[in-house]
Parts: C-alpha cells; structure tokens; sequence
C-alpha cells in the first residue's frame, strides 16, 4: 500500500492544480484528471498524439503556447501569467480565471524534451482578494471615522513611538500649542510640548515602566509663541500594534480657561489676611496683582510686624505657580551652617548628624514659590551662594559637588535698608540688584492709622471663635474709648503688635468686651484720648464689633455707588461672602 501511494502518477492525479505534460510540438504525453474537467474530456479519453491548443483553450494557446514561442525563436524559460481567462469551445469543461505556470522539462544532458504546464483556478483567490479589498476599504473608512471622533474631541490627543516620536497629532492639540501636525510628526514630544515634567517626572515614561496609565497629571506645557497652556494628560499604552511596540498615547485636557477663573475667584481669597481700605493698602493691593501673574523676582520692603509673609503669600497664591509648594524660610533664625543646609540641603555624611540626603527648601519649593524673610540678616558666604542659586537657578547641597537645577521664583523681604547695608559694605551690591527687580513697600501701621477699626474688628472675630467658642454672642466688641486709645498708639510692632493687643484684651477682659483697662500695658501709660479721635461720635456702650463692621460694610456700599463686585474688591472679600455680611447685618439700600 505505501509503494502505490507514492507512485507519481497517483500523487499527480490527486493535485487539486490543472497538469498537463507536453513534447516539444504540443502534443499532450499526459494530463491529470483536473485538466480533463477543465477541458470537457473524459478521464479514460485518449488525449495522447493531440496537441494542447486542440483542447478548445481558444486565444489562451495563441498567447501563451510554450512550443510556439520556442519555434519563434523566444527560448523556452519558465513562465508565470496571472488572471488568465480561459473559456473552452463548444461549452465544455470549466471556464475561468487561472494562474498559468509553464517550464520547460529536459534530460540529464540538459536537451529539451517537452513542457509541464500547470493551471492554478483564480476565481477563489480572487474573491479572497476582492473581500480583502472590501475589509481594507471598510477599515480605512473605520480609521477615517476614528480620526475624525479624535478631532473632534474637546480634548487634545497625540501618540508616540517607543523613542517618545510623535505618530499622531490632534486637530485640538494643533489649536491649543499652535504646531501643525506635518511639523510635529516624528519629532521628540518633549520638543513639541516643552512641558515642565518633560525631564524630570515625564507620564509617558512612567506608563512605559510600570505598564499602567498616568491618570489626570497635572503639568504646564509651552506653546509654540511662548504662552502657558495649564493641562490635565492622560497617558496609556498603544496595544496590538506590532510595529510600533512600546507606543504610547496621551489625551490632553486645556485646563488654560479654568485656571484663569480660579485665579480670579481666588484674587479674593488671596487677600483675606490682609486687611484695610486706605490709600496705601488699596496701592499695595494694585501693586501685588499687577505683579504676581510674573516671573520677576520681588523685594518686600517694611517693618518688623507688618505682614511681609502675607504679601509673599498674596504673591504666590495669584501667580502660575500657585498648585506648587509656597516654602519660608527665616534666614535671621539660624546659623551660617544651618542656614545653608536648610537652604540647599545635605548629603549623607556631610557634617556631625548628617545621618542621610536631606532636601533643602529651594528643591522643596519646586515648580513653586520660595520666600526669603530678613534676607538682610545672611552673611557674605551665604550672600554669595545665594546670588549663583538666584542668578544660574542651580545649587550644590552641603557635602556634595553635584550642581542640581531648581526652578522656583525668589520673593524676599528685609526689614533693613538695604541699600544703605550695601553702601556699609554689610550686603552684597550685586545680589541686591538681583533681588530688587520689584520692589513692595509695606507701610507700617503708623501710616494708614485709618484701618486700626477694620483690623481690631477682624482680630475680635478671630479670637472671639478660638476663645469663646460655643458662647461668641457674650463677646461684644470694645469700647470707644479702648479703640480711640489705639488709634493714638504708635504701635512699634505694627500690625502683629496690634494682634496680640487684641488677643490680650480679650482674655484679660471680664466684662465682654474690650475696656482700656484689659488693654496691654504699654498702651495702659499713655494719656486716654478724647473719644472722637477715634473718628466716631456714637456712645461709647452703643459701640460694638457689629456695629463697626455695620459701619464699614455701609461706608463701603456707599463709596462704591452700592455696586456690589466693587465693594467685594474694596473690602477684600468675594462677593458671597459680602452678601453674607449684609444680610446678616439687615444692610439693605435705602
């Protein structure tokens, strides 16, 4: 049985393709039954002394006929024809689509003895090739489709290669970085989006290592004119495509609107410390807003007690930088040494206790603010360093020879004439100019007396919630006569002095409200003032913290044309919060 299986002509028999065996004239030798069928011959019909183009395949022979090419002098090579239509006469046999493969069959001695010619029906490849088509044509207009969902999409969407190339760029990621496509088509995506993360904490590369997506990372990426653009990315990894391995996307969400609104519904609240209505304080309002939206580096000038921390704060909170850190530090409270080493951070072994790496608060503030009270108070060394952190934005931890690059914004403040250190020789004339770009004074309480009333007020409703709390309607408020006195002292302290008056006052009092005699000592000594240089005529019992608020609310509404958003702005409150005091005040417009 395995002799008859591998006998060739049984094998041949079996081939699904059409065989037929020519001489060198044409005349068929052999032919398997496939090419009977598809002939319209029997399969015990005698084909043998008839030639080929005697099967009724019509212009086919004429064609392709290998015997005639070789008597035309065409050498005889083998051949391949696609899509060879074949219809024999007489409506016989199978008629179709066939591949025809011809080659030619010699001896031993390389003499040619005939042709093997081969007939492979098409019409199945050919509907395999056509429903191919279709697929193709239905996938390309699926794409299509998809690409069009993509950019119509409020949302930016781009992808990458496993080298971080842009593959795809959205029509919205085109609008909100103004980069067309063709020009952001495989080049690094960190030279496209120039974000602040690219280098150092960059989505894209922590899905590829950790194989999880990146969800809502909050990062600011750079337009092609230079302008912020504050974004949500998503990040997530492109499967089933082998070509590209490794490839990932990002969908990107314009948060540029929302931050805009957020820092003017934060503008209020940026200033709820900082309280009056005088001259000098609606100018530093001004001053600070006009300023805080930059990059420039800000000297606050003022007293000890002022509320330095306050404007820097007022500063940070109204600029870009806002959702990074806000970091103090005092440098009149440590040491050379320790100053440094808080102020840059150390390595391991860099001194006695420097039991491990320490961040210092420049890295602490990263992305952020980075605020520099009684900046006058540091000695020449640390002025030095100082002004090479400020100037190349890079630093060197205590004990180590890395310079590392910090991005922060510098504010200072100083208490001290500083251009009069520099002319002493005491502070370094070239790191005053770096920190005098713009320049806050802060007046001192002596010099917008007019908001003593606001801030006892604001003060009264501090404490009356830390030291009557559950039992603030038996704090009333203080007397004309206390708060007169205040208006006379010169208040060395300033507004912190004021503060702590306050809190004093109130503990002290036993009475429910602020009387001279609960008021700190050094206001005690001075001689009690008429009542009406506090500026009021009212009784003195009748005048209480409600009663002042009651009064400064209305001077307010009054001196605003009773226009409520610029009332909230006069008063440094939002506007809801200026509702609020009116109702509960019963201030209503005549």
């Amino acid at each position: 049985m395995s002799k008859q299986l591998i006998q060739p002509e049984l094998i041949l028999d079996h081939i699904l393709d059409g065989l037929v065996m020519l001489d060198t004239e044409g005349r068929i030798l052999w032919a398997n039954p496939v090419f009977r069928q598809m002939v319209g011959r029997a399969p015990d019909e005698d084909l043998s002394n008839l030639k080929c183009c005697d099967m009724g395949l019509g212009s086919f022979c004429e064609l392709h006929c290998p015997a005639k090419n070789q008597e035309a002098g065409e050498g005889c090579a083998s051949a391949v024809h696609f899509n060879v239509q074949i219809e024999p006469e007489g409506g016989k046999g199978v008629p179709g689509t066939y591949c025809f493969v011809t080659s030619p069959v010699r001896d031993p001695e390389g003499n040619l003895m005939g042709y093997m010619e081969n007939f492979r029906g098409m019409d199945q490849v050919r509907e395999v090739i056509m429903d191919l088509k279709e697929v193709n044509e239905a996938i390309e207009a699926e794409r299509r489709k998809t690409e069009d969902l993509v950019d119509s999409l409020a949302d930016g969407v781009f992808s990458v290669d496993r080298d971080l190339r842009i593959r795809k760029f959205s029509k919205n990621m085109e609008k909100m970085l103004g980069v067309p496509e063709s020009e952001a088509l495989g080049r690094e995506c960190r030279n496209v989006l120039r974000g602040t993360l690219c280098d150092t904490d960059c989505p894209l590369l922590w899905s590829r290592e950790n194989g999880s997506p990146v969800t809502g990372c909050r990062e600011r990426l750079l337009s092609r004119d230079g302008r912020p653009v504050e974004v949500s990315i998503t990040t997530g990894m492109l499967k089933n495509e082998p070509d590209f391995e490794g490839g990932m996307f990002g969908v990107v969400t314009d948060y540029s609107e929302v931050e805009i609104l957020r820092t003017r519904l934060e503008g209020h609240s940026a200033f709820e410390n900082m309280i009056g209505e005088s001259k000098a304080m609606q100018t530093l309002f001004h001053q600070i807003e006009g300023v805080a939206p930059t990059e420039a580096t800000v000297l606050i000038l003022g007293d000890s007690g002022t509320g330095k921390e306050l404007v820097a704060l007022a500063l940070h909170r109204l600029s870009s930088r806002s959702r990074a850190p806000f970091v103090s530090v005092n440098c009149a409270a440590l040491v050379d040494e320790l100053l440094e080493s808080e102020l840059f951070g150390h390595v391991k072994g860099a001194f006695t206790g420097a039991v491990k790496d320490r961040r210092g608060r420049f890295e602490q503030a990263a992305g952020g603010t980075l605020f520099l009270d009684e900046v006058g108070d540091t000695s020449a060394s640390l002025q030095a360093k100082l002004l090479r952190a400020i100037q190349e934005k890079t630093i060197e931890p205590v004990g180590s020879s890395v310079t590392r690059q910090v991005d922060v914004r510098i504010i200072a403040a100083t208490n001290k004439d500083l251009e009069k250190e520099v002319a002493e020789g005491r502070f370094r004339e070239d790191l005053f100019y770096r920190l005098n770009v713009i320049p806050v004074h802060l007046p001192a309480l002596r010099e917008r007396k007019e908001d003593i009333p606001l801030l006892v007020n604001h003060f009264i409703r501090k404490f009356r919630d830390i030291h009557f709390k559950g039992k603030e309607e038996t704090f009333t408020g203080i007397s004309e006569r206390a708060l007169a006195l205040m208006m006379e002292y010169h208040w060395p302290g300033n507004v912190r002095e004021l503060e702590h008056a306050v809190e004093y006052a109130m503990i002290s009092s036993d009475q429910g409200r602020i009387e001279r005699a609960f008021l700190p000592l050094p206001l005690r000594k001075m001689a009690p003032p008429a009542p009406a240089s506090a500026g009021s005529a009212e009784p003195v019992e009748n005048l209480d913290a409600e009663e002042q608020e009651h009064r400064q609310v209305e001077k307010a509404l009054e001196r605003n044309h009773w226009n409520i958003g610029r009332t909230a702005v006069d008063l440094a409150v939002s506007r809801t919060t200026l509702w609020r005091q009116m109702k509960r005040l019963g201030i209503q417009k005549s």
